[in-house]
């Protein structure tokens, strides 16, 4: 884990805190909810995850530079029966290398467990190969008590099949540490940005926090714009191939 460093911009106390992550996957659901989120609460940078294996690159934030994977955070009642009062996102917009995925894992189940952050909400998407009118979710929980979370929001339980990627990982190891991680999936195409899809999990995220009001709307009535602005980003995010490969590729 020496390979993840966490580096706190402020330190405040994230007792019962819940975590949404949300990193480029099928249809980058995760990252437009993540920003969709962070910029509608109005969070505030709060940690970043360094690491010699990421790709050497800066997010520039209102004007300001930002490490690629980073957590926000802001003074918020939040939680399925309002036990939270801090709500996190952890996002990124490029894919970790596999090798650093396990490690920054770890190293966010650590530094959660050191700060009291004991809920952990995943967003992703999976692959439909088709657009659909109705966007079907399914969930997968680490433990009982997270399981019956995603119940109690009417979100199907997937029985078989795989998550991959970073929130693969956190599932087995939350498991694995007896800590409360649920996955959110909305069906979905892996050809372009799917903010409609994006849309649809946040109305059973914003349905999680009772105290706090994140209108999905915005996002079905710019779901189109939004996947050509991200569109026209993602083109303009690809670096040279002959200087970092395909690894270092943003939004891939």
């Amino acid at each position: 884990m020496e390979e993840i460093e966490v580096y706190e911009y402020e330190r405040v106390k994230l007792e019962n805190a819940f975590l949404i992550t949300g990193f480029p996957t099928v249809g980058l659901v995760g990252t437009i909810a993540s920003r969709f989120v962070i910029n509608s609460l109005k969070l505030r940078p709060m940690a970043a995850f360094l690491s010699d294996y990421f790709p050497p690159v800066t997010v520039i934030a209102d004007s300001t530079p930002l490490p690629p994977v980073r957590l926000y955070g802001g003074d918020k009642k939040c939680g399925p029966n309002g036990e939270c009062n801090q709500l996190l996102v952890m996002l990124s917009e490029f894919v970790p290398p596999f090798a650093t995925i396990r490690p920054l894992v770890n190293k966010t189940i650590e530094w959660c467990r050191k700060r009291g952050c004991k809920t952990v909400v995943c967003i992703e998407g999976f692959n439909l190969g088709e657009k659909v009118e109705d966007v079907p979710l399914i969930g997968v929980a680490s433990t009982e008590k997270a399981r019956k979370m995603l119940e109690k929001y009417d979100i199907e339980i997937m029985r078989e099949g795989m998550v991959s990627g970073l929130s693969g990982v956190l599932l087995y190891e939350g498991r694995r540490h007896n800590m409360d991680v649920s996955c959110i999936l909305a069906g979905t195409h892996a050809d372009y940005p799917d903010a409609k899809a994006a849309a649809r999990v946040l109305e059973v995220v914003n349905n999680m926090l009772p105290d706090i009001d994140i209108d999905p709307e915005p996002l079905y009535r710019e779901a189109e714009e939004i996947e050509k602005q991200i569109k026209i980003h993602m083109e303009k995010a690809k670096p040279t191939e002959h200087v970092y490969g395909e690894q270092a590729m943003m939004y891939r």
